[in-house]
């Protein structure tokens, strides 16, 4: 939606930007980083109990 950033998909980097549209494959390792408002789809619909953070920040 507005901003900038990098998504990681199994250690490769993405650059982003508003307009960008980020497809991660089933069963691959992700996170994002950046200045980003963006809006996440899931499918199937995400479940506490699969989430895993890979690291804890601190803002």
């Amino acid at each position: 939606m507005e901003g900038s950033g990098t998504w990681i998909i199994e250690d490769k980097e993405y650059p982003v930007e508003a307009t960008a549209v980020v497809i991660v494959p089933p069963g691959k390792r992700f996170y994002y980083k950046g200045k980003l408002k963006q809006i996440l789809i899931t499918a199937p619909a995400w479940e506490e109990k699969y989430e895993h953070h890979v690291k804890n920040i601190v803002l």
